[in-house]
């Protein structure tokens, strides 16, 4: 892992999900970019866009100090730049947060977007930040850590995978382990079945078997557990083992609408308090 983005928009949500990256910085010894975007609509009047240009200047500016403080803080707290063991440089864009994201996952190499987002008693928040993060998820072409604001201090020794034994968990827990030795921390690959009695004997074994051949030296752990709602069940699973951060595969645009019927990824998004990481699966050639 060599490039870390890290959306900001200087709020406490924000500044959570930063703690993160750092972090993550820190242990990757990753260069970390700080982005923020500074978005205005369009104007149809040479007064309006007058007044339009003229904030949009003030954006800028005010936007630009704040980056440079934030920057200077990060190497005064944690060495950035210096012998912190990671480097750290901002970016400042008028454009669309989703736009700049995809842009710099496809085209400038960075591997993982850590960013924030809130629950559901912070309206504005949600509609600003969360609102961007699963647009953002949708977009890009790497993972993305959401962090939610009242996420725990970080703390990555566990990571807890929801898998269903397909070709795309595979290129999946390539991005995870990863991450993962990083850390050190152990994965638990998790399939949640819906009836007792119904466990996947010749599909998990041979999906095990895979992965402990690709994966030797990782300390993995797998657990097929029974539970009607595969939510709940994770949920219930990373609770009790004490996970870090929960893993899921983004399967197809738009699964943030569908994925478990009232849909997981878009509840933890929005209501959870456990950082989620949403990896782009692949099938294999």
């Amino acid at each position: 892992m060599r490039k870390i983005l890290c959306p900001t928009d200087f709020s406490a949500t924000s500044d959570k999900a930063l703690e993160y990256a750092v972090h993550t910085a820190q242990h990757a010894g990753a260069h970390l970019t700080l982005l923020h975007v500074v978005h205005l609509p369009i104007v149809d009047t040479s007064e309006t866009a007058l007044v339009a240009s003229e904030l949009l200047g003030e954006q800028m500016r005010n936007a630009a100090e704040k980056l440079k403080a934030t920057v200077l803080r990060l190497e005064e707290k944690y060495g950035a730049n210096r012998d912190g063991g990671f480097s750290c440089d901002y970016l400042l864009k008028e454009a669309l947060l989703t736009d700049v994201a995809e842009h710099l996952s496809k085209q400038e190499g960075y591997d993982l977007i850590v960013m924030g987002t809130t629950g559901l008693d912070s309206t504005m928040e949600e509609l600003l930040i969360g609102s961007n993060t699963e647009s953002v998820m949708e977009e890009v072409s790497c993972a993305v850590l959401s962090v939610p604001k009242h996420a725990p201090s970080p703390k990555i020794e566990r990571i807890v995978y929801a898998s269903d034994y397909s070709e795309e968990d595979v290129h999946a827990m390539e991005e995870v382990v990863e991450l993962g030795s990083c850390f050190g921390a152990k994965i638990d690959v998790v399939h949640i079945v819906k009836d007792q009695g119904k466990q996947d004997g010749e599909e998990a074994a041979a999906f095990r078997l895979e992965l402990q051949g690709l994966f030797p030296d990782v300390p993995l752990s797998f657990q097929e557990l029974t539970n009607k709602h595969r939510d709940e069940g994770l949920m219930a699973y990373y609770t009790q083992a004490g996970g870090d951060v929960m893993a899921l595969v983004r399967r197809e645009k738009g699964f943030l609408k569908r994925l478990f019927t009232q849909s997981l990824a878009e509840r933890m998004t929005y209501q959870a308090k456990v950082p989620l990481l949403v990896l782009h699966g692949k099938k294999k050639a």
